[in-house]
């Protein structure tokens, strides 16, 4: 299925690009697989140096995509690019590595019909690794109705870009991705919207959200410093919130981080776990993950690794039971 030809498409989806050229076609496949059938494909290649180009030629001909070619400037431009180009009036962001649903849009351009207050729609997803393993359906529902400013204060599970459909007039009046923050950018134009408008949720998984066997140590020890960036952005927009709940919400974020780095048979990463965790008992007392993250660091890889996989399985099985089928 390929999207229909249209002269104003309704929905503009929005895929940025950089030397993925290997995964790229499952992403469009399951963007031309939609059951909604009046939207457009964007895909800003953010200066690819392999076969991006060579691979697209044949959708490119045909008119199925529209293909924009730009210097390397990173994802948040790239996306920024597709939305000023993009027709629609609403527009859904798909990375190159993940997948859609077939009833993503469907699903979700009804929902903002049906309620044209809300400032977006989001919903469950569904992550994945290279094999095409399920690893589990993730509930992102905290963040719905009015989700600000309490979203600051919540890491378990975060909203995914590809799970999204926005209203084009919301950019108008919130902006456009900011491309200064190396992390985190998605969930700050979220922070953004929902300042300004409450959020909608779809509890089923709409999208899938592919995981890197690839993945290391070093992406989250640079994660913590770009997250943090994020949050001190985030409290010096808003500086009505009180130096409390700023506390609370450093202190979630970097028990946060320390649990994540638990999974890493790295010694830098232990060390930055017990940084995290410290950190996180002294911005606020009252987390009790910064104290539990602290006493996991005591303990082997092996019993770490354990734990945390059996956390994972009950927090996927809790998450599948609730949500919509």
């Amino acid at each position: 299925m390929k999207p229909m030809p249209v002269n104003k498409p309704e929905v503009s989806v929005i895929i940025p690009v950089y030397n993925n050229a290997t995964l790229l076609g499952d992403a469009l496949e399951s963007a031309f697989a939609q059951t909604y059938r009046n939207y457009e494909v964007i895909v800003v290649d953010d200066g690819s140096t392999d076969d991006v180009a060579s691979v697209l030629q044949p959708l490119i001909d045909q008119d199925l995509i529209r293909y924009i070619h730009q210097k390397k400037q990173g994802v948040s431009a790239a996306r920024n690019r597709g939305i000023v180009e993009s027709s629609g009036r609403y527009i859904a962001f798909l990375d190159s590595d993940d997948l859609f649903e077939p009833e993503k849009l469907d699903i979700q351009v009804r929902y903002l019909q049906d309620h044209p207050e809300i400032g977006l729609v989001h919903s469950g997803f569904t992550k994945f690794d290279d094999d095409g393993d399920d690893l589990g359906y993730r509930d992102a529902s905290s963040f719905s109705g009015m989700a600000y400013p309490n979203m600051l204060l919540y890491w378990n599970t975060l909203m995914a870009v590809d799970a999204v459909l926005v209203p084009r007039t919301v950019f108008d009046s919130v902006g456009l991705f900011d491309t200064s923050l190396s992390m985190g950018e998605d969930l700050d134009l979220w922070r953004r919207i929902a300042r300004k408008y409450p959020f909608g949720f779809i509890n089923k998984s709409l999208a899938r959200v592919r995981v890197h066997a690839g993945n290391t140590s070093g992406d989250k020890l640079r994660a913590t410093q770009g997250l943090l960036m994020y949050l001190e952005r985030a409290f010096e927009d808003d500086s009505g919130l009180s130096k409390r709940f700023r506390n609370r919400a450093f202190s979630r974020l970097l028990s946060t981080m320390a649990y994540n780095l638990l999974s890493e048979n790295s010694n830098d990463a232990l060390i930055m776990a017990r940084s995290n965790a410290r950190s996180a008992i002294l911005s606020d007392p009252m987390n009790l993950h910064g104290y539990l993250a602290l006493f996991t660091t005591l303990f082997g890889y092996n019993f770490r690794q354990a734990l945390i996989h059996r956390w994972r399985f009950i927090r996927s099985f809790l998450m599948s039971r609730n949500r919509s089928t």
